[in-house]
Protein backbone atom coordinates (compact mmCIF):
# COMPACT_ATOMS: atom_id res chain seq x y z
CA UNK A 1 0.00 0.00 0.00
CA UNK A 2 1.34 3.39 -0.98
CA UNK A 3 0.64 6.27 1.38
CA UNK A 4 1.85 9.54 -0.14
CA UNK A 5 3.80 12.17 1.77
CA UNK A 6 1.07 14.31 3.28
CA UNK A 7 3.35 16.82 5.00
CA UNK A 8 1.99 19.57 2.73
CA UNK A 9 -1.62 19.01 3.90
CA UNK A 10 -2.73 21.90 6.14
CA UNK A 11 -3.65 21.12 9.74
CA UNK A 12 -7.31 21.88 8.99
CA UNK A 13 -7.18 19.32 6.20
CA UNK A 14 -8.31 19.24 2.60
CA UNK A 15 -11.84 20.14 1.58
CA UNK A 16 -13.90 17.94 -0.71
CA UNK A 17 -17.53 17.10 -1.37
CA UNK A 18 -18.70 15.14 -4.38
CA UNK A 19 -21.18 17.26 -6.29
CA UNK A 20 -22.19 14.40 -8.57
CA UNK A 21 -21.15 16.36 -11.66
CA UNK A 22 -19.58 13.26 -13.25
CA UNK A 23 -16.55 15.13 -14.56
CA UNK A 24 -14.15 12.54 -13.09
CA UNK A 25 -16.21 9.84 -14.84
CA UNK A 26 -15.46 11.24 -18.26
CA UNK A 27 -11.70 10.84 -18.11
CA UNK A 28 -10.11 7.98 -20.02
CA UNK A 29 -8.76 5.06 -18.04
CA UNK A 30 -9.90 2.01 -16.12
CA UNK A 31 -12.27 1.66 -13.19
CA UNK A 32 -11.44 -1.48 -11.22
CA UNK A 33 -14.08 -3.32 -9.24
CA UNK A 34 -13.91 -6.22 -6.84
CA UNK A 35 -16.29 -9.14 -7.39
CA UNK A 36 -18.45 -7.92 -4.51
CA UNK A 37 -18.72 -4.45 -6.05
CA UNK A 38 -19.44 -5.85 -9.53
CA UNK A 39 -22.07 -8.27 -8.17
CA UNK A 40 -23.79 -5.48 -6.23
CA UNK A 41 -23.79 -3.17 -9.27
CA UNK A 42 -24.99 -5.97 -11.58
CA UNK A 43 -27.93 -6.66 -9.28
CA UNK A 44 -28.80 -2.95 -9.23
CA UNK A 45 -28.63 -2.61 -13.02
CA UNK A 46 -29.80 -6.02 -14.24
CA UNK A 47 -32.13 -7.11 -11.45
CA UNK A 48 -32.27 -9.54 -8.57
CA UNK A 49 -29.98 -12.53 -8.95
CA UNK A 50 -27.68 -10.82 -11.48
CA UNK A 51 -23.95 -11.31 -10.93
CA UNK A 52 -20.80 -9.75 -12.31
CA UNK A 53 -20.88 -12.29 -15.12
CA UNK A 54 -24.32 -11.03 -16.18
CA UNK A 55 -22.78 -7.79 -17.44
CA UNK A 56 -19.43 -9.24 -18.53
CA UNK A 57 -18.54 -7.86 -21.93
CA UNK A 58 -21.38 -5.34 -21.76
CA UNK A 59 -20.13 -3.10 -18.92
CA UNK A 60 -16.82 -4.60 -17.87
CA UNK A 61 -14.08 -7.09 -18.57
CA UNK A 62 -12.81 -9.68 -16.15
CA UNK A 63 -9.19 -9.02 -15.17
CA UNK A 64 -8.84 -11.84 -12.65
CA UNK A 65 -11.13 -14.20 -10.76
CA UNK A 66 -12.28 -11.46 -8.38
CA UNK A 67 -11.38 -8.32 -10.31
CA UNK A 68 -13.33 -6.57 -13.06
CA UNK A 69 -12.54 -3.45 -15.09
CA UNK A 70 -14.59 -0.85 -16.89
CA UNK A 71 -12.75 0.76 -19.79
CA UNK A 72 -13.50 4.47 -20.08
CA UNK A 73 -12.51 5.48 -23.59
CA UNK A 74 -11.13 8.77 -24.86
CA UNK A 75 -14.47 9.99 -26.17
CA UNK A 76 -16.94 8.08 -24.03
CA UNK A 77 -17.86 8.43 -20.36
CA UNK A 78 -17.94 5.64 -17.81
CA UNK A 79 -20.57 3.04 -18.71
CA UNK A 80 -22.19 3.60 -15.30
CA UNK A 81 -23.32 7.14 -16.17
CA UNK A 82 -26.88 7.76 -17.28
CA UNK A 83 -27.70 9.90 -20.37
CA UNK A 84 -27.75 13.02 -18.16
CA UNK A 85 -24.20 12.27 -16.98
CA UNK A 86 -25.12 11.15 -13.46
CA UNK A 87 -23.79 7.97 -11.85
CA UNK A 88 -26.43 5.24 -11.80
CA UNK A 89 -24.76 3.57 -8.81
CA UNK A 90 -23.55 6.60 -6.85
CA UNK A 91 -24.64 5.15 -3.49
CA UNK A 92 -22.83 1.83 -4.14
CA UNK A 93 -20.03 3.01 -6.42
CA UNK A 94 -16.73 1.13 -6.50
CA UNK A 95 -14.12 1.96 -3.87
CA UNK A 96 -11.91 3.46 -6.57
CA UNK A 97 -14.62 6.01 -7.29
CA UNK A 98 -15.62 6.48 -3.66
CA UNK A 99 -12.08 7.41 -2.63
CA UNK A 100 -11.54 10.00 -5.37
CA UNK A 101 -9.79 12.49 -5.15
CA UNK A 102 -7.78 10.92 -2.33
CA UNK A 103 -5.54 8.91 -4.63
CA UNK A 104 -1.76 8.75 -4.12
CA UNK A 105 -1.00 10.36 -7.49
CA UNK A 106 -3.25 13.32 -6.63
CA UNK A 107 -2.03 13.62 -3.03
CA UNK A 108 1.67 13.16 -3.71
CA UNK A 109 2.33 16.87 -4.10
CA UNK A 110 0.42 20.06 -3.42
CA UNK A 111 0.83 20.92 -7.11
CA UNK A 112 -1.07 17.77 -8.15
CA UNK A 113 -3.92 18.58 -5.73
CA UNK A 114 -4.07 22.15 -7.06
CA UNK A 115 -4.18 20.85 -10.63
CA UNK A 116 -6.98 18.42 -9.74
CA UNK A 117 -8.91 21.27 -8.12
CA UNK A 118 -9.16 22.88 -11.57
CA UNK A 119 -10.71 19.66 -12.90
CA UNK A 120 -13.08 18.91 -9.99
CA UNK A 121 -15.66 21.37 -8.70
CA UNK A 122 -15.97 19.38 -5.45
CA UNK A 123 -12.43 20.19 -4.29
CA UNK A 124 -12.61 23.21 -1.99
CA UNK A 125 -16.36 23.42 -2.68
CA UNK A 126 -18.13 25.88 -0.37
CA UNK A 127 -20.03 23.05 1.36
CA UNK A 128 -17.06 20.66 1.50
CA UNK A 129 -16.16 18.35 4.33
CA UNK A 130 -12.64 18.60 5.74
CA UNK A 131 -10.28 15.62 5.62
CA UNK A 132 -7.19 15.74 7.81
CA UNK A 133 -4.00 13.83 7.03
CA UNK A 134 -5.04 10.92 9.34
CA UNK A 135 -8.45 10.80 7.59
CA UNK A 136 -6.71 10.65 4.22
CA UNK A 137 -4.37 7.87 5.37
CA UNK A 138 -7.42 5.85 6.43
CA UNK A 139 -9.07 6.42 3.04
CA UNK A 140 -5.90 5.20 1.30
CA UNK A 141 -5.87 2.10 3.52
CA UNK A 142 -9.54 1.33 2.77
CA UNK A 143 -8.86 1.60 -0.92
CA UNK A 144 -5.81 -0.64 -0.74
CA UNK A 145 -7.78 -3.38 1.02
CA UNK A 146 -10.11 -3.68 -1.97
CA UNK A 147 -7.20 -4.10 -4.41
CA UNK A 148 -8.40 -1.14 -6.43
CA UNK A 149 -5.65 1.01 -7.89
CA UNK A 150 -5.84 4.44 -9.46
CA UNK A 151 -6.63 4.27 -13.13
CA UNK A 152 -7.86 7.68 -14.18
Amino acid sequence: MHIPDLSWVPTEGLAFRCTGCGECCRRPGWVLLTRLEADRIAERLAGEGATAETLLGELWLQEADDLFAINVGEKEPCALLDPQGRCTVHDIKPMQCATYPFWPEILGKRRAWTYEKRRCEGIEHIESERYTAPDIVEICRMRATTRNVPAR
